[in-house]
């Protein structure tokens, strides 16, 4: 059996998701960037800034921004790292829980219709397909590096000098 169309199938998910996030996000007239924080806080119980930093693509500085944007609004709060009392992390609140399942609703409405017609055992079989590409997907996405960065010749890029 080919697996071609299943694999076909997954992206066009995938970029649709994006696709139905970013639409939903502007009808709400949010960054993107902030549910997908929120989602991430609330699914994994807390992030540190670095580790928020990394699954978004954000800068440290961009994370501070977000994070102080997520606090200011109420839905997320910065708490004790429980093994380490040197770090903090980041949590979704109750508010944030809230506003993150008022809007992610919309989101996850087309799967609740297509699932409507899935019996139990494809639907176990499904679940626990679905839980192994996302522990597989968060593991490529993890072990990942980013680039490599070339020793400069000079001291100065030519950015810098302009």
């Amino acid at each position: 059996m080919s697996t071609e169309p299943i694999t076909q199938a997954l992206e066009r998910l995938e970029l649709a998701g994006a696709y139905h996030r970013a639409a939903r996000a502007r009808q709400i007239g949010v960054p993107q960037v902030e549910l997908t924080a929120l989602e991430h806080l609330d699914a994994l119980g807390g992030l540190t800034p670095g580790e928020l930093g990394h699954r978004l693509g954000l800068t440290s500085g961009g994370v501070t921004a977000l994070a102080g944007r997520l606090i200011e609004a109420g839905y997320a709060e910065r708490a004790p790292h429980p093994r380490d009392k040197r770090m903090r992390i980041l949590t979704a609140t109750a508010a944030g829980r809230r506003h993150l399942d008022q809007q992610i609703e919309p989101v996850l409405a087309p799967a609740d219709r297509v699932l409507a017609w899935v019996d139990d055992g494809a639907a176990e079989l499904l679940g626990r397909f679905l839980d192994s590409l996302a522990a597989l997907k968060e593991h490529a996405a993890t072990s990942t590096p980013g680039p490599e960065r070339a020793p400069a010749s000079e001291p100065y890029s030519p950015a810098l000098l302009m």
